[in-house]
């Protein structure tokens, strides 16, 4: 007995011996920075992944998240050939510049060029603070990269050291990105580095990345052609920069995301929803001409009613006494000539009231040309949100800002009432296309109105909607809920902006709250978290604010501000790499669900730093991993 079990007891050690020399050439070794998930195919072990193809002591790297000192323990590599970036987004591209110094060439995409290259990057983020516009890209460094070769380009080939690596172009998480078929035995299927293409079957990483622009399916549609092209491929295993490899029928994954994408694109279009979807949509009209719909303000005046005019997206309401004029959204000094020309032809009395229905600077930057806005000779109103931004510029991260601020009068709360003339408001608050967006309501020559700003347009102008977007703080489930609301209202008349005043239609609006609501569940289904108020925000992590001026040796303070979105709290370790302007930092913020979290900062520039524009983004982890947070601030350094 005693010799059977030395006899197990030996052969258990054998085996197991076995065991951790198979580990240990070819897997992780312990406390390893880097595991081997295939042969000769390493990744590291924190998210982003980076990849490592390797062979006899020489590596080829796939993105650049993370430091090269572990696989070359792990692997003992001793030479980094060549480093392929899958995109522009800092976080895969995070060591790039260092191993460049170290004497690495690292290969972009061609079309990665403007969020690369220095003098681009310094372009972008000069024009980026305020955003005017929603054609903007994320998670972009806060400096180009020296010495980078922005020329990879779909269909291109790179052997290296009996692997054979194809270039195919996958945009949709970003404009440039790319994806990397490697094969190594002509009889076998390629293996794919896909960076953020996919997450995992039907999941999207940070899918806010594929709103190209504020209400179209620009980057939903790419996304869903990139997904497809990678399935045609039929690749044997997917590599994803964020996600486990996805081993098990790889092409049915990719369609399985690619089928859930596309209903998203599909419904960011009420108007497609409408009328191919549930069909038979219902009829009403237009209240002024069509010449006048989706116009810019270039058009001659359109009367509604007796004392309401439009043109583009500026309203005039007329006062019975004296004639006095309020106007809901001026835009850009033509239309504060389109003002000035309908007083005189007219015959209209002064203005005493602006109004700004959201916080987009086509509905209100005209307010700086009209006479007598330095001498405050007419009233400012909005609700308290819109005027937030617009008061100052700078202080939150938002598209369509105007850099200059705006003085306000007053600022009314949800559900308010004021009253100018003979007309009494009531102002809600009703996000859409913008969190920051107000509705009010009103009657004007008899009839029940609701201005309802860029949300509703009629079901045959744009998409039938403003769109909505993550940069624009902007979902569908408030979307239903601001449908829900007018509906409930009943008005008569739906002033909406761009020249679209319409008749409102009840079970049009049935159609918008159920429209809202199935276009929040599809966001949901793409979705890491299952939850589209979540990951389809950039903003779960802000820091306010979003630039400042400051002199080298003095002191900065930001806020952070973490929002508690998901249904469970969270915690977040929020890092700042200073870069040797500020010193390196990392903070801890706990939110609860629905409540946010907030830290003061206090920060001493470095008295070396040199003037001009500089960039901090600010990496955000979550238990799970990399959060997927676009957050960042600047500081012009004088």
């Amino acid at each position: 007995m005693k010799r059977r079990g030395w006899a197990l007891l030996a052969t258990c050690i054998g085996v197991a011996a076995i065991v951790w020399l198979g580990t240990s050439t070819h897997g992780a070794r312990p406390n390893a920075k880097w595991s081997e998930v295939a042969p000769s195919i390493w990744r590291s072990n924190d998210a982003p992944y980076g990849y490592a193809l390797v062979a006899d002591g020489h590596a080829l790297l796939i993105d650049a998240p993370q430091p090269i000192d572990g696989l070359r323990e792990a692997a003992m590599v001793k030479t980094v050939d060549r480093v392929l970036l899958t995109h522009h987004h800092y976080d895969g591209c995070a060591h790039a510049a260092a191993m460049i110094k170290e004497g690495m060439p690292v290969a972009a995409p061609k079309a990665g060029s403007p969020w690369l290259m220095p003098a681009e990057v310094r372009k972008f983020w000069q024009e980026s603070i305020p955003l005017r516009n929603s054609r903007t890209a994320y998670f972009v460094l806060p400096e180009g990269i020296d010495g980078i070769d922005c020329s990879l380009d779909d269909g291109q080939t790179i052997d290296w050291r009996g692997w054979s690596i194809r270039v195919v172009a996958t945009p949709g998480h970003s404009r440039d990105h790319v994806s990397f078929l490697a094969t190594r035995d002509k009889k076998e299927a390629a293996v794919c580095f896909c960076g953020d293409v996919v997450a995992g079957p039907g999941k999207l990483w940070a899918p806010f990345t594929t709103d190209w622009d504020h209400w179209t399916d620009a980057g939903l549609t790419p996304t869903v052609v990139s997904l497809r092209k990678l399935a045609s491929l039929k690749p044997r295993v997917l590599f994803p920069a964020h996600g486990e490899p996805i081993r098990r029928d790889p092409a049915a994954a990719l369609e399985q995301t690619a089928a859930a994408a596309e209903e998203v694109a599909f419904l960011k279009s009420f108007e497609r929803y409408s009328k191919q979807r549930l069909g038979q949509a219902p009829a009403y009209p237009f209240l002024v001409p069509r010449e006048q719909v989706a116009s810019g303000g270039e058009k001659p005046w359109a009367r509604v009613s007796e004392h309401l005019w439009i043109t583009g997206n500026t309203y005039v309401l007329v006062s019975k006494e004296a004639s006095a004029i309020a106007v809901m959204d001026p835009w850009g000094k033509r239309s504060a000539d389109q003002i000035a020309k309908l007083q005189r032809d007219q015959q209209l009395g002064k203005l005493e009231l602006v109004m700004f229905s959201h916080a987009h600077y086509d509905h209100y930057d005209g307010v700086y040309e009209l006479p007598g806005y330095a001498d405050k000779n007419f009233a400012v109103w909005s609700l308290d949100l819109v005027a937030d931004p617009l008061a100052d510029p700078f202080d939150m991260r938002a598209p369509f800002l105007d850099a200059r601020p705006v003085r306000f009068d007053r600022r009314l709360k949800d559900g308010e009432s004021a009253t100018w003339r003979e007309y009494r408001f009531r102002f809600h608050h009703l996000p859409g296309q913008s969190l920051f967006t107000m509705g009010v309501e009103t009657v004007i020559d008899g009839k029940k109105c609701y201005f309802t700003a860029d949300n509703f347009f009629h079901q045959d102008q744009f998409s039938g909607t403003g769109g909505w977007m993550g940069l624009n703080r902007s979902f569908p489930g408030p979307y239903a809920a601001s449908a829900k609301k007018v509906l409930d209202a009943a008005p008569e008349w739906i002033l909406a902006e761009h020249g679209g005043p319409y008749v409102f239609s009840a079970e049009d609006y049935r159609r918008r709250v159920q429209w809202g609501e199935t276009a929040a569940k599809a966001a949901d289904a793409v979705c890491v978290s299952g939850h589209h108020p979540r990951d389809w925000d950039p903003y779960r992590v802000q820091a306010r604010p979003l630039l400042q001026k400051a002199k080298p040796g003095s002191d900065i303070r930001i806020k952070l501000v973490a929002t508690g979105t998901h249904r469970e709290a969270e915690n977040l370790a929020i890092s700042l790499a200073g870069r040797g302007i500020l010193p390196d930092s990392t903070w801890n913020l706990r939110t609860l669900p629905e409540r946010d979290a907030f830290q003061e900062v206090t920060f001493r520039l470095s008295e070396k730093c040199p003037p001009g524009r500089h960039v901090f983004p600010l990496r955000v982890r979550e238990t799970g991993g990399d959060a997927g947070v676009d957050a960042f601030f600047a500081v012009d350094v004088q």
